[in-house]
């Protein structure tokens, strides 16, 4: 027992101390953000239930406007032969959230859709450090407004992105990422509004 002894305290300091290590976070040039938005021709009970409905694998999967920004990769191995995961999301309303319960306690959000992909990064189309893209996480907010009885504006929100720069410390299961917020991008906002628009 006491040979163990030794390698345990030292791995356990090593995994105590404060090793944070960061990169720079570099913005590529994106001059003109979109804005993702869309005023739809339909009741707003209505449209929240088909979109709603939309969220599912076989609608997501190999999407036009999805699958070149929603995906990671598995391993360094599995880039190198360009193989892609895909990244799918969970539709959530106030009567079914889960993830996003603490969204819905907020006062005027009944009629909106909570999204998220449980927690999964997909590498960022905007954010860079050492000419490599970060690995970006965000849950998305559908903001459903009732503009007129048949009219509805869909507005995409991002909540709370973050990116990966670096490790924060070691835990019992290796690296803990340490993440640094940022401001959306608004490309993967406005590819899931042309997602909603094309069904």
């Amino acid at each position: 027992m006491r040979k163990y002894l030794l390698p345990f305290l030292f791995v356990f300091a090593f995994a105590i101390q404060d090793c944070k290590t960061t990169n720079p976070v570099e913005t590529k040039s994106f001059p003109v953000k979109n804005i993702p938005e869309h005023l739809f021709k339909i009741n707003i009970t209505k449209l929240r239930d088909s979109i709603s409905s939309l969220f599912d694998f076989q609608n997501q999967d190999d999407n036009k406007y999805l699958k070149d920004i929603f995906y990671f990769y598995p391993s360094a191995e599995k880039e190198k032969e360009g193989y892609r995961m895909p990244i799918s999301f969970q539709a959530e309303t106030k009567q079914t959230a889960l993830f996003g319960r603490s969204y819905f306690e907020k006062p005027n959000t009944s009629n909106d859709i909570y999204i998220h992909d449980f927690g999964i990064c997909w590498l960022s189309k905007l954010y860079y450090s050492n000419k490599k893209p970060l690995e970006y996480r965000t849950a998305f907010v559908i903001r459903l407004t009732e503009t007129d009885k048949e009219l509805t504006k869909v507005s995409i929100v991002a909540e709370a992105p973050v990116v990966i720069n670096g490790i924060s410390g070691y835990g019992p299961h290796g690296a803990i990422a340490l993440e640094t917020a940022v401001e959306s991008s608004t490309i993967e906002d406005y590819s899931i509004l042309l997602f909603i628009a094309d069904k």
